[in-house]
């Protein structure tokens, strides 16, 4: 028996094109608000054909990074105790 592994080469390329799924479940959203957000243009995609859009690995790491904040805990939980005064 051969190992299944040899054949994965798919995993080889560093940056993917991902389907508009796997985009979704990559960010652990739905599918249907991945469409929404291929629809907007809020990402760049690929064209593959008319029906067709791929999203770049790369743009959804890029998303990610983009959205995370850096946050102070100290300032954090003094806002939230200046409110509840």
């Amino acid at each position: 028996m051969e190992d299944p592994e040899k054949f994965e080469t798919h995993n080889l390329n560093p940056d993917p094109l991902l389907s508009v799924k796997q985009a979704a479940d990559y960010l652990n959203i739905s599918k249907s608000k991945m469409y929404l957000i291929v629809k907007k243009k809020e990402l760049p995609t690929v064209q593959i054909d008319s029906n067709d859009k791929k999203i770049r690995r790369s743009v959804l790491d890029r998303l990610i990074r983009q959205s995370e904040q850096p946050r102070c805990w100290a300032s954090a939980t003094s806002t939230s105790k200046e409110k509840s005064k």
